[in-house]
This record gives structure tokens, sequence and C-alpha cells, in this order.
């Protein structure tokens, strides 16, 4: 059978999104029975049951890239390697590894980044509804991208929403700005009475500060394994941007959603404002407002709900798989 390595690097500044799209395109990979995925880790191994089905090849996060990839190349027979690298990581001479890479025969594809590289590379999967790929037809690669190409796991089916009162919160894997200090209280000052605010700590994040004396009802959920049935128990979502957002939408849950890093998302975020699939502001201050306004406002929360899920019809994992299987030819 044949063999895929999986590439990635994880920690409390880059997150766990990177690794939690390699995973459910593993998990669908195994599934399909046609090729074998194993893992190579840069960084910290997070301690999820779904990660014990494979063979993972773990490093430290400063561990000389380039000689890890050659040393596996000399012990380990790939046909393909699927790289999800964090932008600024800025590893040298990869266009000479890619060569060497191609030399044994082996498909490159990269997730979201490495663009640059696009005459070397065999496929480029962008996992967004606001990339253009029509700037980059000079690029010998493949590119893909759109609503289809999200890399979420979905293990439950999608329920009618209804109003209620409980209230997911997702601040991403690591809380890489510690919205777990001022969050929780601002939460906690503005909303409604009687509602269940259900907070989920991810496995890279410190524990959040809740109110000495919480007006609503609190729960922690320290690094769930899978946030799927979380979603689905939710009536309300307030979310940074990233994978667990788009994982909320494909159930149609109505969401806020912000970006606490400045102007990094601002494209993506004015984009999706027109989407009309949730309620997108600027900060957390304007979230918690926006959240109080929309569990008050049923016709436009069962708005979000019909939007997103018509946006997130199809699956972007199968649709990686399938191009996988036609790049080595199976």
């Amino acid at each position: 059978m044949q063999k895929a390595l999986l590439v990635c690097y994880v920690s409390s500044k880059t997150g766990i999104g990177h690794l939690s799209r390699l995973l459910a395109l593993a998990q669908n990979l195994k599934k399909d029975k046609k090729i074998v995925p194993e893992f190579l880790i840069l960084g910290d191994i997070i301690k999820l049951d779904s990660l014990k089905e494979f063979q993972i090849h773990n490093f430290s996060f400063n561990s000389d890239f380039n000689l890890i990839i050659q040393n596996i190349l000399e012990t380990k027979n790939f046909d393909v390697i699927i790289f999800d690298i964090y932008p600024s990581h800025k590893i040298n001479n990869l266009c000479e590894l890619f060569k060497k890479i191609k030399q044994h025969n082996i498909s490159i594809i990269s997730i979201d980044s490495l663009i640059e590289h696009c005459d070397l590379l065999d496929l480029i999967w962008i996992p967004s509804f606001n990339f253009d790929c029509s700037k980059y037809t000079h690029c010998k690669s493949l590119l893909k991208s759109g609503w289809d190409t999200y890399l979420i796991q979905k293990h439950l089916k999608t329920k009618e929403w209804i109003p209620g009162s409980k209230v997911l919160i997702l601040t991403g894997g690591s809380d890489v700005l510690n919205l777990g200090k001022t969050l929780p209280t601002e939460l906690d000052t503005v909303l409604q009475d009687n509602l269940e605010l259900n907070w989920v700590k991810g496995p890279l994040s410190k524990e959040p500060l809740l109110p000495k004396k919480p007006r609503l009802n609190w729960t922690i959920h320290d690094a769930p394994q899978r946030l799927d049935e979380l979603i689905t128990q939710s009536n309300y979502v307030i979310s940074v941007f990233g994978i667990s957002f788009f994982e909320v939408l494909q159930y149609g849950v109505p969401a806020v959603v912000f970006s606490p890093y400045n102007n990094k998302d601002e494209n993506d975020l004015k984009a999706l404002s027109k989407e009309n699939v949730a309620k997108v502001v600027n900060n957390s201050k304007l979230a918690v407002e926006a959240l109080f306004k929309l569990i008050n406002d049923d016709e436009i929360a069962s708005i979000y709900s019909i939007n997103a899920l018509k946006k997130m019809s199809v699956n972007g994992v199968k649709n990686l798989s399938t191009q996988i299987y036609s790049l080595i030819k199976i």
C-alpha cells in the first residue's frame, strides 16, 4: 500500500490548526484504505486519542527541517509528502529540498502556504473561500481553493437550529493572546441571564480566569477530544477566526466571529461579512455585544444557520483525498 508523510509544526505560538487539518485528512485516508498516512511533527505532541492511530515522527520545534526530511527519505519510502507549514517559519533552502524530494519520484502537496514554490509542487491546497487562484495561472502546480476546500473533521449529523440558552466559546488551541484573562468577565457582565456558557480550553491554552462570583452558569471543557458534540449541543457560538470557526459553520450553529490578531485577517473578515454566514466583528469587546444582539434575533440567527450549511455542504477532506489519489495514480 502506498504511503503519505504529513508534515507540520505545533507549538503554543503556532497553535494546533495545522495539525488539526492534517489529522482530518489522515483519518479520511485511513478510512479509504488506499494510503497509509504517517506524521512528522516538529514541536509539541498533543494528547489526542485520534493521533494514536498513526505512526508519528516527532522532533523539537527548532530542529533542522531539511536534514530531518532528508534523513526520513533515506529510511522510509513515501509516495507523497503533504506540508502544512506556518509561513513565518522561513525555512532556508526549501527549493533545493523540494528538488531532492522530486528525485525520489515523490509527489509534493502544500496546504495554505509555499505558493512561491508553485513550479516545484504538484498541488497547492488553499483552504479559503477568499483566495483568487486566477492570479497564479503561471504556476506549474495545480491550485485549489473555495468553500469546498476546508479540511475539517465531521463526525455527527447536522441538526436544524433552534433558539436556546447554550453558548460555546472558542478561543483556539493555544489562545495566543490570552483572551481567557479578560473575555470571561466581559461575557458574564454583558450577556443575558440564565445562559449556559461553555468555554473550550485548548490543549496549549492557559486556564480561563472566570469572575469570582459569576452571574451566569459556566463550564470549562479542558482540551476535549472532539468539538463536534459541544458544537451540535450549542445554540450560539463566539469564536476567533480559524479552523474551529469553520467547524461551527459546517453544523449551521449561529456564530459571532472576530480576529484578535490586529489586521492579520482583515481581508478575509471583510469578505466573510458579505457571505452572511455569521456576524463578523473586529475585536472581542464588539463580539460580546454582537453575541448579545444575536441571541435576541432569531430571524438573523436562522439566516446565518441556513447560509452556513449551504456554503459548507461539500467536504473538503474528501475533495483533497480524491486529488491525492489522482496525483499518485491510485
